[in-house]
């Protein structure tokens, strides 16, 4: 077997011949040519094709990163992908013979099988034996020539690197026509095509300025608004008009006016996307409807003058008012529902109320002076601090302000309407204060002891609180009226009102009877402005003589007013009666209910004018025991009259209303009705007999009253004298052996004073006469006759109107004589009236027996206790008065007058 096997120096290789290696070669290498070339191209027309796509969308739209970012993968992808696989195909694919003739077996089928089998003849290795390789080579030969006879180029692929570089010369053409008559449209698209992921603006021959228009653009929400789109500087084409619309409404057209388009939509309330259009240029604007800013709060620190001494207050301006003193300063505070980018507000001056009336005065021919000229607004500076805003302090000068408040949030909305904050500029009004709790007129004893209050308030607080007096001398005399003053409360810079109570003695202060004008008075902290008074309180500070006269007519016009009410009842009574003489069936009828319910309305009023009436009979008896003077018989007939008032207003009368009332009943028969008038009207008769008795004691009394008067009156008339005889002798030395006109002013006063007091008391003693000759003729007392024969022949009424001259003329000595000699004749009268008051036992009828009995044993001690009572009242209240006044003694208070 082995020496079977061929070996191997029997194999022999046969090379295709030369010219059909070469022919071959030749087909390869232009077969590659192409294919490479054809590679080539597709990846530049690629490139260009997907640039010259970008540029050719961008000239219309928009194109987005994403969509430019496929477009240049999808142009290098014939770079990258398909011309490695054309090469790998045709070049890699096509580089040994076997494969180059299969390619030519398409075009030429039997040459191309025939190279086939050359080239497997080619790679066989076998023995002589089994292939000759004369006959392989013969084979190749004829292969050759059959080969040569042919165009190995006609088998090629159709070839189309042509048409590929035709399209690719064509693109490359337009690129440089773009990058050249489009320089800017060409490089931008280009850095659009190369760098398709960055943020690279597109360019249009239209540029609109939409640098001002955020996005996304926040809008009022649900109100109309304007879309303003300038054109850029740098736009090449200006076209006539623009459109635009909100979402997918309607589009609105807008011409090209002072450069820019100006788009105004209906109100909106849901975010959305505006379409804008410009020639080439288009956008798409995000917009987002917003409620516009508005203000949480709004408040202002109100910080007033220095001298005011108060702390910063707090204000809440929600209203857009307030009011500040003058020289205030204020800080306004706002905070809004959200972050603020700005605020801006001025301030306005607003004219005052008499400069609007001077301005608005004109005659129709010559126009109205401007009083002051308006200032300009005047801009605020505001701190801003996310929702928080505050203004630099305002000045509150003599004029009101206006300041419109407006501010911007981060998405540039305005308020809808700023806020007008109205500052009413106010002056530091004067303290006020007053006394309450007393009469504008007052009559007391100096004894006695008031008790009030002193009420005072101020704007922006009290710095004190007092009161002073001022006496003034109603009669001549040596001595000094009364002054003085208390500071009663040091105020506070927050105490705006006082309500004090006081108590005030005269007696404490030494004050003698006269007259004194009390006034509280109060400061506030204004500087220079001082005290502020009020209105005086007169209090009339009499002697128990004065007093007990004063006492005389109160008393008289009780009684006056009792006899009223008596001869009211009477009428009410004869008009009962007349009633009463009706039939019974008769008294319930509507016109006599009627007149039954009128008579018990009158009988009502009758009884409360009863009840007040017994109050004053009340408290002339109270003041009659402090006096002190008054006899006690007239205070037992007083008394008694009071009694009887008092049971008439609590009592009697109310039972005869009550009976007039039952008489009306509609449940009543006719019977009960005239009944209870009847006994109405008995009821009546015991109460006006009542009121006569009351009369008869109050008279009683009345005229020993009017007789102990006439006594206090001699008195006063002689302290009149003794005041006349001190005045001029406390001024003696300065108008001795002067004449009148040629005194001093001061000295003249005096003397004219003293003369008009010596003429007031001629007058009160010719009344003192007069009325002692009618009291004798009512009670036929022989020392009234006496007293008035007296005076009679005595000639005063002629000695006191020469008196009175002489003082007139300054005849000093002579009229302090004359005066003293009067004041003792005066007295000694008055003492002869008290000696014959004291042997009568009470002066003239209803003495109550000689006044031994128990009775009046027993009202003595009564009254002996009132007046301890008062007397301990007294006593009380003064010195409650006093601890008063010694807590409000400062180094400021002024020591009263003795």
């Amino acid at each position: 077997m082995k020496d079977q096997l061929p070996d191997k120096n029997d194999y022999q290789e046969i090379q295709i011949p030369a010219d059909l290696s070469a022919q071959l070669e030749e087909f390869k290498k232009r077969l590659w040519k192409i294919k490479i070339a054809e590679a080539v191209l597709a990846g530049f027309f690629g490139l260009l094709f997907s640039f010259l796509l970008v540029f050719a969308f961008d000239r219309f739209f928009e194109t987005s990163g994403i969509i430019r970012l496929i477009i240049l993968l999808c142009g290098i992808s014939l770079f990258v992908l398909f011309a490695p696989y054309w090469i790998h195909r045709w070049v890699y694919g096509h580089r040994r013979e076997n494969q180059l003739a299969r390619l030519i077996s398409r075009r030429f089928p039997r040459l191309g099988d025939r190279l086939l089998g050359a080239v497997e003849l080619q790679s066989q290795n076998e023995s002589k034996e089994t292939l000759s390789p004369e006959l392989r080579a013969a084979a190749m030969q004829s292969v050759t020539a059959d080969a040569a006879g042919r165009n190995l180029s006609m088998a090629l692929p159709a070839a189309r690197h042509r048409k590929w570089t035709l399209a690719v010369m064509v693109l490359f053409v337009l690129s440089v026509t773009g990058l050249v008559c489009m320089p800017e449209a060409g490089i931008n698209s280009l850095k659009r095509w190369l760098m398709p992921l960055a943020q690279t603006e597109r360019f249009t021959f239209t540029q609109l300025d939409i640098s001002g228009i955020g996005s996304p653009q926040h809008i009022p929400y649900g109100e109309s608004f304007s879309i303003v789109v300038p054109l850029s500087k740098d736009t090449n084409r200006q076209p006539a008009t623009a459109r635009a619309r909100y979402g997918n409404g309607e589009w609105i057209e807008a011409p090209l006016k002072n450069n820019a388009y100006t788009f105004t939509f209906p109100g909106q309330r849901a975010k959305d996307i505006v379409r804008l259009e410009a020639d080439d240029a288009n956008y798409d604007l995000a917009f987002e409807p917003t409620m516009r800013p508005a203000l949480t709060s709004v408040r202002a620190s109100l910080k007033l003058p220095d001298y005011l001494e108060r702390e910063v207050i707090d204000i809440d301006l929600r209203s857009g008012f307030t009011t500040a003193l003058e020289g205030s300063k204020v800080i306004i505070r706002a905070t809004a529902d959200r972050a603020l980018v700005e605020a801006y507000a001025k301030i306005q001056t607003l004219p005052k109320d008499e400069d609007l009336q001077d301005t608005s005065k004109n005659d129709g021919v010559n126009p109205p002076k401007e009083t002051t000229e308006s200032p300009r607004p005047t801009k605020i500076d505001i701190k801003i601090d996310g929702r928080n805003i505050s203004t630099s302090p305002i000045n509150i000068a003599s004029h009101s302000i206006l300041i419109p408040l407006n501010w911007k949030d981060t998405y540039g909305l305005t308020a809808e309407k700023p806020i007008n904050i109205r500052i009413e500029a106010t002056k530091d009004q004067a303290p006020s204060t007053y006394i309450q709790g007393i009469d504008k007129q007052h009559i007391m004893l100096a004894e006695e002891t008031l008790s009030f209050e002193i009420l005072a308030e101020d704007d922006f607080g009290l710095k004190a609180c007092g009161i002073s007096w001022q006496g003034e001398l109603t009669n001549p005399t040596s001595g000094e009226p009364a002054k003085g003053e208390a500071t009663i409360q040091q105020g506070s810079p927050n105490q705006a009102t006082y309500n004090l109570p006081w108590k005030f003695c005269p007696d404490n202060h030494n004050i003698t009877p006269q007259k004194v004008l009390l006034s509280s008075w109060t400061e506030d902290y204004y500087p220079g402005r001082g005290r502020v008074y009020s209105e005086p309180i007169t209090l009339y500070i009499l002697t128990r003589d004065e007093h007990a006269q004063v006492l005389k007519n109160e008393f008289d016009r009780v009684i006056g007013e009792l006899e009223d009410i008596a001869r009211k009842e009477q009428n009410l009574n004869d008009e009962n009666q007349r009633l009463e003489m009706k039939d019974a069936k008769d008294l319930q009828k509507d016109e006599n209910r009627k007149k039954l319910q009128d008579q018990q309305d009158r009988e009502r009023e009758n009884k409360e004018g009863m009840k007040n009436l017994t109050k004053k009979m009340e408290k002339v008896f109270k003041d009659s025991v402090r006096n002190g003077e008054i006899d006690k018989d007239i205070l037992k007939k007083m008394s008694e009259a009071l009694d009887s008032m008092k049971e008439l207003s609590e009592q009697d009368l109310p039972k005869v209303e009550k009976k007039l009332q039952d008489a009306q009943s509609q449940r009543n028969t006719p019977e009960k009705s005239k009944n209870d008038l009847k006994e109405a009207i008995e009821e009546q008769k015991k109460a006006i007999e009542k009121m006569k008795q009351a009369l008869k004691k109050a008279n009683e009394a009345n005229q020993n009253f009017e007789a102990g008067t006439f006594i206090n009156r001699l008195k006063r008339a002689a302290s009149e004298e003794d005041g006349i005889a001190s005045s001029i002798l406390g001024i003696i030395n300065q108008v001795i052996g002067h004449q009148f006109q040629d005194l001093d002013p001061v000295e003249k006063r005096a003397i004219k004073e003293a003369q008009n007091q010596q003429q007031k008391t001629a007058a009160d003693v010719r009344w003192i006469q007069e009325d002692l000759f009618h009291y004798h003729a009512r009670t036929s007392k022989e020392v009234h006759k006496k007293l008035v024969d007296s005076m009679r022949s005595s000639r005063i009424d002629e000695a006191m109107e020469l008196l009175s001259a002489n003082v007139s003329r300054n005849i000093s000595y002579t009229s302090i004589y004359q005066s003293k000699m009067w004041a003792k004749q005066l007295r000694a009268w008055a003492k002869l009236l008290k000696g014959d008051k004291n042997q009568g036992g009470g002066g003239g009828g209803g003495g109550g027996g000689g006044g031994g009995n128990q009775e009046d044993q027993d009202f003595e001690f009564m009254l002996k206790v009132m007046r301890m009572i008062q007397a301990e009242q007294g006593i009380r209240s003064r010195t409650r008065a006093l601890e008063d006044f010694k807590r409000t003694i400062t180094p400021r208070a002024t020591t009263p007058s003795p």
